[in-house]
């Protein structure tokens, strides 16, 4: 499966981020759902909303089988500067036969109002899709009287070079490394076939398996 590198998925879903955060939602209410018809609705929302900005959706909710309006708000997406601004401005207008009520809803996108940054947004998206695809191999041959950081990070010093890391679990008789990207199993595994190598590995069933906690501290390794 082709990949996209670490860095560029972050870029590309940080450039996602900020296009849905880009667009502003508007809440239209005060329109009679029996005297209107959807097209009607939409054509008027978007020739008055055409003064705030580009008008990327006006979404009306309706009856999929009637095609009958059935909701009393319209949300109509916006892109522009001061778009929002603009459009509030709106809230009060006679429409002829309705009055204007407006709202500014959250964006589309939950995780917009968390409080992160898209950058940030973006670098959980991609270390969640990593983790998730990511293979495993088993790893015996370790110190056991060591502490399970030190083993963790000893183990992390050593595969390293195999290909991106996503987790290390220290369990009570092996260790878990699982790792991303297309030929990092097949580097560890011949990692450890080395003459030198006191440690010896295999790899394990994909996809990733729940990991059954039975050491104190064998927690993800980041």
């Amino acid at each position: 499966m082709n990949t996209l590198p670490g860095e560029s998925h972050v870029h590309v879903m940080e450039s996602y981020y900020n296009f849905v955060k880009s667009k502003v939602r508007i809440g239209v209410e005060g329109y009679n759902m029996s005297s209107l018809q959807p097209l009607d609705l939409v054509r008027s929302l978007a020739k008055l909303f055409a003064s705030c900005g580009d008008v990327f959706h006006v979404e009306v909710p309706r009856d999929l089988q009637t095609n009958a309006i059935n909701g009393t708000c319209t949300i109509v997406v916006l892109r522009g500067e001061g778009a929002q601004e603009k459009a509030l401005a709106l809230n009060g207008t006679d429409m002829g036969g309705w009055i204007l009520s407006l709202t500014v809803l959250p964006p589309a996108l939950s995780k917009l109002s968390s409080g992160l940054s898209t950058a940030e947004l973006a670098a959980q998206h991609v270390s969640h899709f990593q983790r998730n695809r990511s293979e495993g191999i088993s790893v015996t041959g370790y110190d056991p009287s060591l502490p399970g950081d030190a083993v963790k990070v000893d183990l992390t010093n050593r595969f390293s070079s195999c290909g991106k890391i996503t987790d290390v679990f220290v369990l009570n008789s092996r260790a878990l490394i699982y790792f991303f990207g297309i030929g990092a199993v097949d580097n560890a595994l011949r990692l450890c076939r080395e003459p030198d190598s006191v440690l010896r590995a295999k790899p394990l069933p994909t996809p990733k398996r729940k990991i059954n906690r039975d050491h104190p501290s064998c927690g993800p390794f980041i």
